[in-house]
């Protein structure tokens, strides 16, 4: 890759770390919106091109991502926080079940701490959808700006 694409990938990757700061939840909403009018414009070049079935499909799940869009995510989400709490229902169970022991203390703990963290993260997905993900979106956000500085860092230097 060229130094100036490497440059303007770093850029742009420190710009998504920067929205997913900034607009934290709304960018699940700027993005099914983006989503739904591509399905739209798709549809209307299927319309064009007069395939009618896959056109009207395409249209109609365009509009029905823009306006209910947030209600998918939400569905989604309810899902996902159903199989984390099941998932770590049954790995603590058969922990319990299977007196798992380490040779030592703290291994034993980080034995119990995964189910443990997916039952905490399941339950807030559950009960504080709004809170967790925008922790979420602020967490990946910093992610996403040090990856970006690393890679300017690596563009312009020349690592």
């Amino acid at each position: 890759m060229k130094q100036s694409e490497r440059i303007i990938s770093a850029v742009a990757t420190v710009a998504v770390g920067i929205i997913l700061i900034v607009l934290r939840a709304t960018f699940i909403e700027v993005l099914m919106t983006i989503a739904g009018l591509i399905l739209i414009v798709l549809g209307v070049i299927d319309l064009i091109q007069k395939m009618i079935p896959p056109a009207v499909f395409k249209i109609v799940v365009g509009i029905i991502v823009i306006i209910c869009g947030w209600a998918i995510v939400e569905a989604v989400l309810y899902v996902v926080a159903a199989v984390l709490l099941i998932a770590g229902i049954l790995l603590l169970y058969d922990k319990i079940k299977h007196r798992v022991r380490c040779h030592n203390t703290f291994f034993t703990i980080l034995e119990y701490a995964k189910p443990c963290i997916m039952l905490l993260i399941g339950g807030l997905l559950l009960f504080n959808q709004t809170g967790i993900i925008d922790f979420i979106f602020i967490t990946s956000g910093i992610l996403t700006l040090i990856e970006g500085a690393i890679m300017l860092a690596h563009a312009v230097l020349d690592w």
